[in-house]
């Protein structure tokens, strides 16, 4: 595989290519980190002057008003298979979903490299640009077409068996992979050389986070993970929030997300109604009644768009994750001068500085999380002093306008590699 490292500059006298197009391909179908992270990567590619058009894999109309809103243009990209959006969840084959689950992608696999090839025929884009890991037939299809396209792998392994080395293989043939963090990259290439491009949020963000934060009773802090998946962190932080409500800190949790309809993501599931049977959604279901019990200290939303208006009423983020992962509202809130408490594992210890720019505690562990969430919720004035480290950080590695000239350097670079050419003028 090429080395594309974040520093790439060109030979003396050799012409950059930039694409004319982007074609960007989607495998989420909900409002989570992907998605955010590409409307925002997207958006900054439209404005240095690229024709971008979004793929989206696996349809919604909540995604396509999302992209909507920034004026991106979408479409359905039928006959695209991808793996379960697995950045956090490991997969078993002792465990009869996991197995259907890789039955399902063994038999599409075939079909959805012809389906990305058509898609990219129907588009003629200049380069694709994977959004995911899930994408991989996608990308083995590209590979084998020596059609140029960038991989823009946004989570860790989540494993080290057969499937993951099958997925590492394709990595290593792509023409370029973009990770967002060093720990990503090492659980998938180990030593060989990648780039990493971390992930941003939009500049304007960082003009809030230079203005004072002033104290406010309650203390508020977000939880943007969701319900839905265990390894978020949701039941933890549940436990731990249980334990912080018999203390005397007066606090007001608030969780975008957490209200959604488990119908409207199971009946899309291979056997849906089996999934519903089985209770898929028991868990999220589960979670809601607990976190209604604490009462009026936890404030329960639906998935929103508007993020940023949320976080800037805050005092600080909690992501509680119980197994490696990148935590986007980490980095928003660094942006807004807000410190986070999180879990100390790879990806969010990537982000968080303990004692510095915010406080880990080991992963799963509720009583070591309500402790953390103490201290932030009494310290304001470690409160605001983390806020400001964490604010100077971000604006060093975290913006929008550093993320797109990176990956359009990257962009240059696996052109200049390719056979095919840019079309005239």
């Amino acid at each position: 595989m090429n080395d594309f490292p974040d520093s790439a500059t060109h030979q003396q006298g050799v012409p950059t290519k930039v694409p004319g197009s982007v074609l960007f391909v989607q495998h989420a179908r909900g409002l989570g980190g992907s998605a955010v992270s590409l409307r925002y990567l997207v958006e900054s590619m439209c404005l240095a002057g690229m024709d971008c058009t979004v793929a989206l894999a696996q349809p919604s109309r909540l995604l396509e008003e999302f992209y909507a809103q920034a004026g991106i243009r979408t479409l359905t990209a039928d006959g695209l298979v991808c793996w379960h959006h697995s950045t956090v969840a490991q997969r078993k084959l002792t465990n009869p979903r996991h197995l259907l689950e890789l039955g399902r992608v063994a038999v599409s696999w075939r079909s959805a490299r012809d389906a990305t090839l058509r898609l990219v025929d129907r588009i003629q884009p200049d380069i694709v640009h994977l959004n995911s890991m899930p994408l991989s037939a996608s990308a083995q299809a590209l590979t084998e077409a020596a059609l140029p396209y960038v991989w823009h792998v946004r989570e860790p392994s989540p494993d080290q068996g057969f499937r993951t080395a099958f997925i590492r293989s394709l990595m290593q043939a792509a023409p370029a992979c973009v990770f967002i963090t060093e720990y990503d990259r090492q659980q998938w290439l180990g030593a060989s050389t990648a780039a990493i491009v971390p992930n941003a949020v939009p500049d304007f963000w960082f003009n809030t986070g230079q203005q004072p934060r002033p104290l406010q009773t309650p203390v508020k802090f977000a939880f943007l993970g969701g319900l839905k998946m265990a390894p978020k962190g949701a039941s933890v932080l549940l436990d731990a929030l249980r334990i912080l409500a018999r203390t005397n800190s007066r606090w007001q949790c608030v969780m975008p997300g957490a209200l959604t309809d488990v119908s409207d993501w199971t009946h899309r599931l291979p056997l849906g109604g089996l999934a519903r049977a089985v209770k898929i959604g028991g868990l999220s279901e589960k979670l809601m009644a607990g976190f209604q019990v604490i009462g009026p200290a936890v404030q329960l939303l639906p998935p929103t768009a508007a993020i940023h208006e949320i976080m800037k009423s805050m005092d600080f983020v909690v992501f509680p994750s119980v197994t490696p992962h990148f935590p986007r509202p980490v980095i928003e809130a660094a942006a807004l001068g807000l410190p986070a408490v999180g879990s100390d594992v790879g990806g969010v210890n990537g982000c968080i500085l303990h004692e510095e720019t915010g406080l880990l505690s080991p992963a799963g562990n509720a009583q070591e999380l309500a402790l953390a969430l103490e201290k932030m919720i009494e310290d304001s004035e470690f409160r605001l002093a983390a806020g400001k480290r964490a604010y100077s950080r971000a604006l060093d590695i975290n913006t929008l306008s550093a993320q797109q000239k990176a990956i359009a350097r990257i962009y240059s670079q696996v052109l200049q590699g390719s056979k095919r050419k840019l079309p005239d003028g």
